[in-house]
């Protein structure tokens, strides 16, 4: 019976070990939302998150800088995500709008367990991502889950 099982689990393919995720980009033309499905393996899956946000496909955008994720910490239901200040520096207010809205609902979209976002920036808690969005209280999922920004046409 243990060989059966072992040979088994041997025949799995290695596709079915991965996760599928959903990414939030952003359609150039409407700056609407476009989530897509991707598969990530192994661990440290918020890192590889952001680097999957920071590498659009051709036809959409993301205002996630390469790099810009320094640390996380999940504590209880509350993830903490520490930014690096250089790689948010020259953004401007629709830059860090759309970088906090992709960001929480990507998150919030994958870790059913997260209830609140901080974001730090190089270790500390600051008032402003950059310049302009309000950072010093936390991102809870009741409100950001869903999309927030509604484009008037």
């Amino acid at each position: 019976m243990k060989w059966k099982l072992l040979f088994f689990i041997l025949l799995i393919p290695i596709d079915l070990l991965a996760i599928k995720l959903m990414v939030c980009y952003i359609d150039p033309a409407s700056l609407n939302p476009v989530l897509k499905t991707v598969e990530v393996e192994g661990d440290n899956l918020i890192l590889k998150l952001f680097d999957i946000l920071a590498s659009p496909p051709q036809d959409l955008m993301s205002f996630v800088p390469k790099g810009v994720l320094r640390a996380y910490f999940i504590v209880d239901d509350t993830l903490i995500l520490d930014l690096d200040k250089e790689k948010l520096k020259n953004m401007d207010f629709l830059s860090e709008r759309y970088f906090i809205h992709t960001v929480l609902y990507t998150m919030f979209n994958n870790l059913k367990t997260v209830n609140v976002v901080y974001f730090t920036i190089n270790g500390e808690r600051r008032r402003v991502l950059a310049n302009y969005v309000d950072i010093r209280y936390g991102f809870p999922r009741r409100i950001w889950k869903e999309w927030p920004v509604k484009r008037v046409k």
